[in-house]
């Protein structure tokens, strides 16, 4: 714990205070089919777990080393997501319509969805964004990130953005997650936990 608080302080990252984030809209998605699309294309689905890759900069690598050192590991913070194959984040993209990128501002020509599961028992640990997949793919500055509820919320479902506690969702409820805030997303209840991240640029 002592690495990680370091690294806290040293980005002056002050986990006591207060930052506001609030619900930003309710996206209108097709629960059904977006987990559909999941069954039928789950055996090319990317399965990852939380630590340093060659890919990531210094700072997410270094979040991913403390993280590992103070006890997430491959056994509870499994993943399984989808987009990584652009065929796969095209026709999540076709799922979410541009109805709804236009509620969220963001050009839909330049937009990197992911479909992300949690089984029980499994978390994501506390990290700020880097973004660099986006980067790399689009080459554009300044990216937005969204958490988009894909179910409804279910017991032990939880994301924690700074010091919010957000839980109770419905399907398409949506968060704009902020450069250099802190947060992280847990299922320690009952059933798997679907979620988007998209990232995208303002129109």
């Amino acid at each position: 714990m002592e690495h990680f608080t370091t690294l806290l302080k040293e980005q002056s990252i002050d986990l006591s205070k207060s930052i506001d984030v609030p619900k930003l809209c309710t996206l209108d998605l097709d629960h059904k089919s977006i987990l559909d699309f999941a069954e039928r294309t789950r055996e090319k689905a990317t399965r990852k777990w939380y630590h340093p890759r060659p890919f990531l900069d210094d700072n997410s690598n270094r979040q991913m080393i403390n993280a590992n050192w103070i006890g997430y590991n491959e056994h509870n913070t499994q993943e399984t997501n989808w987009g990584l194959d652009p065929e796969h984040n095209k026709e999540l993209n076709s799922l979410i319509g541009k109805d709804n990128f236009d509620l969220l501002g963001i050009d839909p020509d330049n937009v990197l969805v992911r479909l992300l599961e949690y089984k029980p028992g499994q978390m994501l640990p506390l990290h700020s964004d880097g973004m660099e997949g986006f980067r790399r793919i689009y080459g554009k500055e300044n990216p937005r990130r969204f958490f988009v509820a894909v179910s409804d919320w279910d017991w032990g479902h939880v994301l924690q953005a700074h010091n919010n506690v957000i839980s109770h969702w419905k399907t398409g409820d949506t968060w704009e997650i902020k450069p250099g805030v802190w947060h992280c997303s847990a299922n320690f209840g009952i059933a798997n936990k679907y979620t988007f991240t998209i990232t995208g640029v303002s129109k």
